[in-house]
């Protein structure tokens, strides 16, 4: 078996899923046969069982085989290719490190910073991504102070340590712990860092009105993130994996691209998911929806009573509801998964690249 031409098939022939798996292989094919299923399976991002099912797709009887071929094959050609990080390690080099790996490359600080972005890494000076990342690592305290934050970076940026330490209800020893946890050297270096994160970004010889949309873009997306829950999106990421069926409900016009969008987004990936825009519709479809079923609701606007009506008789169907707009208590419930959105647009649009890519990572 020529296993680099069944991986190079894959790539084009295979599901969405196995297709990342099989140019993940031909990316790493000098390390596979070092990496234990465990190491494989946690670079690719996937699980073991998910590893299986690939192998068997390309004509192997497991995983332990597919290695067994590429080594075979490695031997056979007689390579003898020089160890090398697998893709995805360089999240771990610390920054100095990085950057002389990109100096022996050639590379210029900016390819750098972009080939960081690509790979989830956020720029060491982007202490706003820092911060977003280990929001959860914080202590109670320390969470409470970067919450205040990420709420008005500006204020945050000029503001004295009893100042933030009073807006965040913390004591000043807390804002210097935190400045350290976030990886600064004092309160002045934090406030430098943050100083820098919200400053309109520059645009080169872009005309004025383009950089001002772009500058108006980028702190709505900020704004948006801040307004998220990162538990809340998991949880709809997974409830929409996992379920049998989606069905996605637009409470007005302005939703329509969006749940298109999501539905778009979804069959593509493989699941199977349905779209309903009509009101006098939504009663009969909430009728048929019950238990392992997803219904996702976009409402950038105060829904109407014919869709909470159809929201609610799923909800008692046993559906499980994932809301996806203006926080609204008439549709929503406790136990409904709530994705507030700040702006109908550019939010909508972030919240389906966010769920979309939760799935893929599960």
């Amino acid at each position: 078996m020529d296993i680099v031409y069944q991986l190079v098939h894959g790539v084009s022939g295979l599901p969405a899923q196995e297709s990342r798996l099989a140019r993940f292989f031909l990316d790493n094919f000098a390390q596979i046969p070092e990496a234990t299923i465990e190491e494989l399976a946690a670079k690719a991002g996937v699980s073991p069982a998910t590893l299986q099912h690939f192998s068997r797709s390309i004509g192997c009887s497991d995983i332990n085989d597919f290695i067994g071929q590429v080594r075979r094959q490695q031997q056979a050609n007689n390579r003898s290719l020089p160890a090398a990080p697998m893709l995805g390690d360089a999240a771990w080099v610390d920054p100095s490190t990085l950057q002389k790996l990109a100096k022996n490359a050639g590379v210029g600080s900016e390819i750098l910073e972009r080939f960081s972005h690509s790979l989830g890494r956020e720029n060491s000076d982007d202490i706003l991504g820092q911060i977003r990342q280990r929001l959860h690592d914080f202590s109670q305290q320390e969470s409470r102070v970067a919450q205040t934050i990420l709420d008005d970076v500006s204020f945050a940026a000029s503001a004295t340590i009893d100042q933030l330490a009073t807006a965040a209800g913390v004591s000043p020893a807390t804002i210097t712990r935190f400045a350290r946890a976030a990886g600064c050297d004092d309160i002045r270096d934090l406030r430098m860092k943050l100083a820098q994160a919200s400053a309109p970004q520059s645009g080169g010889d872009m005309p004025g009105p383009w950089r001002e949309t772009l500058n108006h873009l980028q702190q709505s997306l900020n704004s948006q993130l801040c307004a998220l829950s990162p538990a809340a999106v998991t949880q709809a990421a997974s409830l929409i994996k996992q379920a049998k069926a989606v069905h996605i409900f637009s409470a007005s016009t302005a939703d329509t691209p969006f749940a298109s969008l999501l539905q778009y987004t979804l069959l593509t990936q493989g699941y199977p998911a349905n779209v309903c825009q009509d009101p006098a519709l939504m009663g009969i479809t909430a009728s048929m929806l019950g238990a392992g079923q997803v219904l996702v609701v976009f409402a950038a606007t105060t829904a109407s009573s014919t869709v909470i009506a159809a929201v609610h008789q799923a909800r008692w169907a046993g559906a499980e509801i994932v809301v996806i707009g203006k926080a609204d208590g008439a549709l929503s419930q406790p136990q409904d998964v709530c994705l507030p959105v700040n702006d109908p647009r550019y939010g909508s649009l972030l919240v389906i690249d966010l769920l979309c890519e939760g799935m893929e990572r599960k």
